[in-house]
């Protein structure tokens, strides 16, 4: 297969033949874009430098119909001899002019070719005919008269034609069949003539690595490469993707130069994407399967496509751009017609549906039930953006129970990902609910948006709607609403028939008692097994986050905050692979809540961040308050007083406050007020958090030990008494376990005397050690270690009074110093500088310059340079240092 260097070597030759009295015929094909059209152009230009006579023209698909059209192209050019080109002139007009049947036009044609002949007894003469295949009948019957007439003469016949259903025009082809020509065929580039196309612009190595990716986008399409190459120049490089501005409209002007079946074709092609077959190519281009075929075989000889499908994307968008919105949008409509009656994949559908934008005229009676479908399996893959876009679209026309059941999918779509865009969808479902229609899983939803937006008066409705019929709900979803209820602070009593009928054969039934009464009534190791059949059944998207949750903090409650985390962070996994954005969220939360409990505050406050930019601010509804609730922890921890002031302003939801989240926020809020200095604002969370638990009817100190709170601020104001009160209360409840213990004995050492401290301070750290709170123990065992350096002021603003006394050994050093001070301290003697504490601390550079302020009004130093070197080797954070937490 010639190149285009050697094809125009072969014409060169023929013409030399000519010269010598040997006429030639000479047939050029290529497909689109090949470069036939340029040969032939190239060949006239040496012809007439060699002093042959050219005579050119092409066909044009609109002007079949023309007769004599290709004839009247014929007039020679200029450096014809005037007489010659007036007579060629005159009997060409004669020729083209004359009737279709009048018996002189054989006369006039023969007269025509012998003036040729006779031409070319002085000169050679070259007949140039491109796209012969377009040839009228009355230019066809010329060339023919011309063709049995050139073999003894000086005249050469060259003829292109393009690859397609009719190689040349019907008489044509008969006659080349016949008698001997020259067929020369223009294929594509191969990946070394692409390589070297390309060494004209660029060096080896570019050239090396461009020509098999060029070979593969373009198929070796000689209009396509050149094209590219001009973008490449001009700075447009192609890629996987996208092609250059030169490429893209070389694919167009290929597709859209002949006949009107082939852009059609195309069309139809970018509409239908990579997954279609011919007949459907067919049924959209609006031709027969025949004629399709025949056109995407050009294509692919054309180098353009494999099968139905574009070798490039850029060359699918290309045509798809070429098309207006009005056109493109009638394709797809006809496209998801016509893939529908075929009964292809509900997806592959939709996806046409959705270009189309809506849902009218016939398509309407069907696309609905054939968009449910698509967001189901789009559900099923994890892929919640596409079938929310098939869900909301499919609205437009549903009616009745359809409307019903396209809301209910949407509804638990978003609540997947942004659960207050839901809201607008929850409608039919209520209505759906007080119809006795909503079932199972569906009601448990409804109910638990309800909950999630404080909506109370659904949830009491759908709560005695319930009641009134138990087959609403199977097992599995009432054991769910029993967890969610408790966790939210509603009575579900009316679901207890429901669960207490199967409680001994199901374990759902079972998990949904022991999970529920946790947050409801004193710990019950039961709880534990519950939780981890519960974690092992559960699957984000499907099970409400609380009652995963529930089994979380059970598990961490219970002492085993290793096997919490490592949990967690499978549903986080799970959660984040299947797009389930709230979920992640939530969870993101638990583990920052985990990692408050295992003493590394730094991190807690990365993920809770991290956990409150996934979801916007109203789509966490009364749930806001639990990210918040541990950001409040964890600066208070880490002594950020002016971000804690700056969260301390932000609004929450009245209703939080009737869940467990709720009291999470009381708890954190009540501290970061005491660490602000604002004790009475303090005590009156704490006495809020305790007025909520005897309204919920359950005290969990685990949750918010509220009791042991009130008695840390009061001990702050100086209320011995009424703060050993309130420590002598938990303690003496039945309710108390080993953790709340543990919090009270440390309180209770502050306020006992010196004799008894150690006692109670060394079981505290005993009894939190078992219950696995980092947070809690560090507590615990910096007023161990004080008590043993001989400081034994407990609160941080008794450390104050330490300023003038001398520091001896770590822990002495340790002991005047409150928590956030230390952590500073330690940094800032290892060599960080305050950017880094900052960095490191998560808190302001202001808040690391005031904690090393009173860093060396305390140790009596002039600055960092004099820190003591204990402070280096006390290395509680240094994992800090490490890890960047």
């Amino acid at each position: 297969m010639p190149d285009q260097g050697a094809a125009l070597d072969q014409l060169r030759s023929l013409l030399s033949d000519c010269r010598n009295g040997r006429g030639g015929f000479a047939v050029v094909t290529g497909g689109l874009g090949s470069g036939k059209t340029e040969l032939l152009q190239r060949f006239a230009d040496r012809a007439v430098e060699a002093g042959a006579l050219v005579l050119s023209a092409s066909g044009a698909w609109s002007e079949q119909s023309l007769q004599g059209g290709m004839l009247e192209q014929l007039v020679p050019g200029a450096g014809t001899p005037a007489e010659v080109a007036s007579r060629l002139a005159g009997l060409i007009m004669s020729c083209a002019g004359s009737p279709t049947d009048h018996l002189p036009k054989a006369h006039l044609l023969h007269e025509l070719c012998t003036t040729l002949l006779e031409l070319s007894r002085e000169q050679p003469v070259v007949v140039s005919i491109d796209d012969v295949q377009f040839a009228d009948s009355l230019s066809q019957q010329f060339l023919l008269h011309l063709r049995r007439r050139v073999s003894s003469s000086r005249v050469l016949l060259v003829l292109g034609e393009w690859d397609h259903c009719h190689p040349l025009a019907s008489l044509l082809h008969a006659e080349v069949n016949r008698r001997p020509a020259c067929r020369i065929h223009l294929g594509p580039l191969s990946e070394s003539g692409i390589a070297t196309l390309l060494a004209k612009h660029t060096d080896s190595r570019t050239s090396a690595e461009l020509a098999p990716l060029w070979r593969r986008w373009s198929g070796g399409n000689v209009m396509l490469v050149r094209a590219m190459l001009d973008d490449l120049v001009a700075g447009h490089v192609a890629d996987d993707h996208n092609l250059g501005p030169s490429a893209v409209a070389s694919v167009l002007s290929a597709v859209h130069r002949w006949e009107p079946s082939i852009p059609a074709v195309a069309q139809a092609m970018a509409v239908l994407g990579d997954d279609c077959s011919v007949d459907v190519v067919a049924r959209l281009a609006e031709v027969s399967t025949e004629i399709a075929q025949q056109i995407v075989a050009f294509l692919g000889t054309s180098g353009l496509a494999l099968g139905t499908r574009f070798r490039h994307p850029g060359a699918r968008a290309a045509v798809l751009d070429s098309l207006s919105s009005a056109e493109r949008s009638a394709l797809h409509g006809r496209a998801a017609e016509v893939l529908y009656h075929r009964g292809d994949d509900a997806s592959t559908v939709a996806a046409h549906l959705l270009a189309l934008g809506r849902l009218d005229g016939g398509c309407a009676r069907w696309s609905v039930d054939v968009l449910r479908v698509a967001a189901e399996q789009a559900l099923s893959a994890d892929d919640v953006d596409a079938a929310i876009r098939c869900l909301e679209l499919a609205l437009t026309s549903a009616e009745g129970p359809q409307h019903v059941e396209v809301s209910r999918m949407l509804v638990r779509a978003w609540w997947r990902v942004n659960p207050s865009a839901s809201a607008a969808y929850l409608d039919p479902l209520r209505t759906a609910l007080w119809d006795g229609a909503l079932r199972g899983r569906d009601v448990v939803i409804l109910l638990w948006h309800a909950l999630w937006t404080g909506d109370h008066t659904t949830v009491e409705r759908g709560l005695e709607e319930c009641g009134k019929d138990p087959r609403k709900l199977d097992v599995q979803s009432a054991a769910e609403l029993r967890i969610l209820c408790r966790f939210h602070g509603v009575g579900a009593g009316s679901l207890g028939g429901t669960l207490e009928v199967r409680r001994d054969t199901d374990p759902w039934a079972e998990a949904g008692t022991a999970l529920g009464q946790f947050w409801t009534s004193s710990f019950d190791r039961q709880a534990v097994a519950a939780a981890e059949h519960v974690l092992k059944s559960c699957r984000p998207g499907e099970t409400v986050p609380e009652v995963v949750a529930t089994a979380l903090l059970v598990l961490s409650f219970a002492g085993d905050i290793g096997s919490a985390a490592h949990w967690c962070g499978r549903v986080i996994d799970e959660a984040v692979n299947g797009g389930v954005r709230t979920w992640q969220a939530f969870f993101e939360v638990v583990r920052a809540h985990l990692t408050l409990r295992r003493g590394d505050p730094a991190t807690a406050f990365r993920l809770a961040e991290s956990a409150m930019s996934l979801l916007p601010a109203q789509s966490w509804g009364v749930s806001i308050g639990y990210p918040t609730a541990v950001l409040l922890t964890a600066l208070t921890e880490l002594g950020d007083l002016p971000r804690l002031d700056e969260l301390l302003r932000l609004p929450v939801p009245e209703a939080m406050f009737d869940n467990v989240v709720g009291l999470f926020y009381l708890h954190a809020r009540g501290h970061a007020q005491l660490a602000c200095g604002r004790v009475l604002a303090a005590i009156s969370d704490f006495q809020h958090c305790g007025l909520r638990m005897e309204q919920r009817g359950s005290d969990l100190p685990l949750v918010a030990p509220w009791r042991l709170d009130l008695a840390e601020a009061n001990l702050a104001l100086g209320r011995r008494d009424a703060a050993r009160d309130l420590v002598t209360q938990q303690l003496t409840r039945p309710s108390t376990d080993r953790w709340t213990r543990g919090v009270a004995l440390r309180v209770l050492a502050d306020l006992s005397a010196p004799r008894d401290r150690e006692f109670l301070l060394t079981e505290s750290v005993e009894l939190l050690r078992a219950a696995g709170d980092g947070l809690a123990l560090a507590k615990s065992q910096r007023h161990l270690d004080r008590l043993a350096s001989g400081t034994s002021a407990p609160a941080e603003d008794l450390a104050d009074t330490a300023v003038a006394r001398e520091p001896q050994g770590e822990a002495a050093v340790a002991s005047m110093l409150s928590d956030s001070e230390r952590r500073v301290a330690e940094l800032a003697a290892a060599g960080r500088t305050n950017r880094e504490i900052s960095a490191l601390l998560y808190i302001t550079v202001s808040t690391v310059e005031q904690h090393l302020t009173r860093v060396y009004r305390k140790l009596g130093v002039k600055g960092r340079a004099e820190l003591p070197r204990e402070l280096t080797s006390l290395g509680i954070h240094a994992d800090v240092c490490g890890t960047g937490a």
